[in-house]
């Protein structure tokens, strides 16, 4: 069981730690299908709860995670008996936008797949947060070393400063959502944007591809990559200084706003994010110790031999951002450079060259706070 727990964590526990994915993953290990992988956070935050629901797929040698649709998503307040239904939202369960946790609070996640399984979170307890004194970043022109590239890429170290409570054990763990200016909206390859999608080009015209510029401001969201977390053992009630909680990836060359949060977690959370974060950072070193199984504190009440990898977390959160502007940098950035090939009138006509800018997890139109310039 062990060696089939670890053959799925590896390709997908950095795809589900932030609203979970369906893309193709490659295994590292032996791979075990129709495995249960629940991820959720209840945050003191607005708009910043989620719960994924996913599981694991092989067909034809593609490895996937494969969100469930239908299922119902409860938040339960232990103390009230308050009970909160969460919308489904493209890969992703959500609350209203107004709803946060309070420190002291306690809460359950309750999931109904829509086959009828029922899983269940054990109580989690919002612990008192730790506020952010200072944000910077610092920029690298080798900040981490990336796999899919064999090198070494350029980007900003985020690192923050703030002051540890005395005589208390703290736990900490580190996200951001980062914002740029989004020019393309839409790219069909082989194809035209119609009726908000791209449908195959019947027309007989050549082109490889078109793009499609916003119909309005639109700002693309992008999620951190690692796994940061700190235990106060060594620097109890002392001041923390500079240091590194995260990574932002010269993707491109726009100017970015990072909206970092420092969320104070309860020792068992903690323990659960450490395991995670020692799979991601000692897979492929034939001399690192054989990582832990990640189970967290979700189960099945009516079968209790079940596994179910992923973690209920309810949290209270430190909100700290930063602009931090790229447009002088020299080094060569991540992403390639899309040509602007649009369509033209003949053989287009209506030649259409904008499209929206949708909503979703991965973008908005919504000027995010904190944004410098236009």
């Amino acid at each position: 069981m062990f060696k089939k727990l670890i053959g799925f964590v590896v390709p997908a526990l950095l795809s589900l730690l932030y609203f979970g994915c369906v893309d193709p993953v490659a295994p590292e290990y032996i791979f075990i299908g129709d495995q249960i992988i629940i991820e959720g956070l209840a945050s003191s935050v607005p708009g910043t709860s989620y719960v994924t629901i996913n599981q694991t797929s092989s067909d034809f040698g593609i490895y996937r995670n494969l969100f469930q649709k239908g299922a119902t998503v409860t938040f339960t307040n232990v103390d009230t008996g308050q009970i909160l239904l969460l919308e489904e939202r493209e890969d992703v369960y959500v609350p209203s936008e107004d709803f946060v946790v309070a420190t002291g609070e306690t809460w359950e996640l309750d999931v109904v797949l829509a086959d009828g399984r029922n899983y269940k979170s054990r109580p989690e307890t919002v612990v008192e947060p730790v506020e952010v004194s200072k944000i910077r970043a610092e920029y690298n022109k080798e900040v981490i070393f990336r796999e899919d590239s064999g090198k070494f890429v350029p980007g900003h170290s985020i690192l923050v400063d703030f002051e540890d409570p005395p005589n208390k054990k703290n736990y900490y763990f580190w996200r951001f959502r980062s914002f740029e200016r989004q020019t393309y909206c839409e790219v069909c390859y082989g194809g035209n944007f119609r009726d908000g999608e791209c449908k195959p080009n019947n027309s007989g015209a050549s082109g490889y591809y078109f793009v499609y510029y916003c119909e309005q401001n639109c700002w693309r969201i992008r999620f951190n990559e690692s796994i940061e977390i700190y235990d106060d053992k060594f620097s109890d009630g002392t001041s923390i200084r500079n240091l590194p909680v995260g990574n932002v990836l010269l993707y491109n060359k726009e100017n970015i706003l990072v909206q970092l949060e420092q969320v104070s977690v309860s020792y068992d959370a903690y323990e659960y994010y450490k395991r995670l974060k020692d799979i991601v950072d000692n897979n492929g070193n034939f001399d690192a110790p054989p990582p832990s199984v990640v189970v967290g504190n979700i189960f099945n009440p009516g079968n209790t031999d079940e596994i179910i990898l992923g973690r209920f977390t309810a949290a209270s959160t430190s909100q700290a951002s930063i602009f931090i502007e790229r447009n002088q940098i020299l080094e060569d950035m991540i992403e390639s450079i899309l040509d602007p090939i649009s369509e033209t009138d003949p053989p287009y006509r209506p030649n259409i060259t904008t499209a929206p800018c949708d909503e979703s997890r991965t973008r908005t139109s919504i000027r995010p706070e904190g944004w410098i310039g236009n």
